[in-house]
């Protein structure tokens, strides 16, 4: 099995002062950080895979704040997440990272036949991905602590959280892990 590494949308909006649920993002940092080096030692290349906002996009900006605009700095990845040297960006238009992007082709052309998901909204962007990269013949594997998920409909963040990752499991046959349980194997 060729597997890699997807981190969704940790860009540097993402963790800017006004970012939603920046405590939370910023508390898994560092380990994310350090799976992220794991990744890369045993061969697993790594895709961030960002939203890639134009000016013109006027469903984002109805429905959610503005940020990641293209060409911007805002819109790179986190500077101690991202390798120049090794790792790839994938721009995407919405929330699943194969939506209006050349992921899967990107992840084709690499041999990869399977993929472990980290990053923000677990409801939104990572979801999505997990659902679509099913459809696309992937298998998945999605890290609960490497994840975020956001109060939103009278639920709390951590019943959000549980919640996406059970429809995950269920409905994009993902396997549910930790970042510690990989690293174990």
């Amino acid at each position: 099995m060729n597997e890699a590494i997807i981190v969704m949308d940790m860009t540097q909006d993402s963790i800017a002062p006004e970012a939603r649920a920046l405590d939370l993002r910023l508390n898994i940092l560092p380990q994310t950080e350090s799976f992220l080096a794991w990744g890369r030692k045993t061969g697993r290349p790594v895709l961030h895979v960002d939203s890639a906002r134009r000016a013109t996009d006027k469903w984002f900006r109805k429905h959610w704040e503005f940020v990641n605009e293209i060409g911007t700095q805002g819109q790179l990845p986190i500077a101690s997440t991202y390798d120049a040297g090794k790792d790839t960006i994938v721009h995407k238009r919405r929330y699943s990272g194969f939506f209006g992007s050349d992921l899967d082709m990107t992840l084709r052309e690499m041999g990869i036949d399977s993929l472990i998901i980290i990053g923000w909204s677990t409801s939104l962007a990572v979801m999505s991905t997990a659902l679509d990269a099913w459809q696309h013949g992937y298998a998945t594997t999605v890290l609960s602590d490497l994840t975020v998920a956001h109060a939103w409909g009278g639920r709390s963040v951590d019943e959000n959280q549980q919640w996406t990752l059970d429809l995950i499991k269920a409905f994009a046959f993902s396997r549910i892990a930790t970042s510690s349980e990989l690293m174990a194997v």
